[in-house]
């Protein structure tokens, strides 16, 4: 499984926006500002149009906000610690599923005797977990201090002695 370009280019924007909030001095952290879309493409290295897409998808979903006008742009809809990692991915991807026959086990041949959906449901929480329990300020914080070890509950707990995770 491999998250598309469109995820990448979300999850960067949401990233540039999340810094902004917690940048400059302790008085101005929090109240966020627009910026033009242009400006995160230029520093980011991301094609405009392209960001224009993405930006429309996760406006929908009500992670952004955008500002018309001549000091306009766009700007994080809510704190970014109440904003996850999942739902970013979902507003411009859809609803993660590993497999077709996860979201629709009715449709599979093999579905009462299949081992695989259960191997794959797991994998597939795992990832859903972690994703839900990342928000972008903890992905914000990361970059400052990577060996920063994640919430207790960022992950499943542990099941059949799996040491991933822990």
């Amino acid at each position: 499984m491999k998250f598309t370009k469109k995820t990448d280019y979300a999850l960067r924007t949401m990233q540039f926006l999340a810094r902004q909030w917690f940048a400059g001095d302790e008085k101005k952290s929090g109240q966020p500002h627009p910026v033009p879309v242009q400006q995160i493409s230029e520093q980011s290295h991301l094609s405009q149009r392209f960001l224009h897409g993405i930006v429309s998808r996760l406006s929908k979903a009500k992670l952004l906000r955008t500002i018309p006008g001549v000091k306009g742009g766009i700007m994080l809809a809510r704190d970014p610690e109440s904003i996850s990692i999942l739902q970013i991915i979902e507003a411009v991807e859809g609803r993660i599923n590993l497999m077709d026959c996860m979201e629709h086990p009715e449709h599979c041949a093999d579905f009462q005797g299949c081992s695989i959906m259960s191997v794959l449901h797991g994998a597939q929480s795992a990832l859903v977990t972690s994703l839900a329990n990342t928000n972008l300020k903890l992905m914000v914080k990361a970059t400052q201090d990577p060996f920063n070890r994640m919430p207790e509950k960022h992950f499943l707990k542990p099941q059949f002695g799996c040491p991933v995770l822990k």
